[in-house]
């Protein structure tokens, strides 16, 4: 990560809002863009944070979260390169960032203009569109998570998070998992521990096989079933 590459058109392209801009509105965006890049454990932004900027990860892992009155962290998001994120805070009154930012590794960034996507939007209502549509999918993911966490004892939520990262690979039947158990744990507000032996229950019953960070979903459709309680690993 020593070399820094300025912004281009494979970023944009990478870019929900800008990913078909014509020539012109694109230079111009990546006029406005630059590089950052942070160390793990180093912080992007903080909530309250004047909201200056949009993001996108290019490589490396970050996570979005927030801190109760009594501090302890509740991971929100988990990002991870490719992914795009703030984008929201356009459409606030004031534009603050809503949660706090930090790298779980070192990561590379490539940060936009908000005042110039905000004109983009006005201008280019394709553009404007495409952001609607990646907001309604995150939308969905958080009241997806919400009714997890509300409704699902911890095994069903692994078994949920398993499901999602398995859809999320186009369903290959071996993926990576692409966060510590740890940080995975807190995303799912359980304790690593009980991760740890949700994992090794659905191991044991042979709908995944796994080795270090290495999941194999031997039965998808069971694991499907898991997810949505209408089966019990044993």
């Amino acid at each position: 990560m020593n070399t820094i590459h300025p912004p281009g058109i494979e970023d944009l392209r990478r870019f929900p809002i800008l990913a078909g801009l014509p020539l012109e509105q694109a230079e111009k965006a990546l006029a406005q863009a630059r590089v950052v890049h942070i160390g793990r454990g180093e912080h992007l932004f903080h909530q309250g944070d004047s909201a200056r900027r949009i993001w996108l990860c290019r490589d490396g892992q970050l996570k979005l979260f927030r801190l109760s009155s009594d501090g302890q962290e509740k991971i929100l998001a988990i990002i991870q390169p490719g992914r795009s994120f703030a984008e929201a805070t356009m459409f606030l009154p004031e534009r603050r960032y809503p949660v706090h930012c930090a790298a779980l590794k070192a990561s590379e960034l490539v940060a936009f203009d908000a005042d110039d996507l905000v004109a983009t939007l006005r201008a280019d209502p394709e553009a404007c569109f495409r952001l609607l549509g990646t907001l309604s999918r995150r939308m969905q993911e958080k009241i997806n998570q919400i009714e997890s966490l509300a409704l699902q004892n911890a095994h069903l939520r692994v078994a949920h998070y398993l499901l999602d990262e398995f859809r999320r690979h186009d369903r290959p039947d071996h993926f990576r998992l692409e966060a510590s158990k740890k940080h995975i744990a807190g995303l799912l507000a359980i304790q690593p521990e009980t991760l740890s032996r949700s994992l090794a229950m659905l191991q044991s019953s042979g709908v995944i096989d796994m080795n270090a960070r290495q999941i194999t979903i031997s039965a998808p459709e069971r694991l499907e079933r898991i997810a949505r309680g209408a089966d019990t690993p044993h």
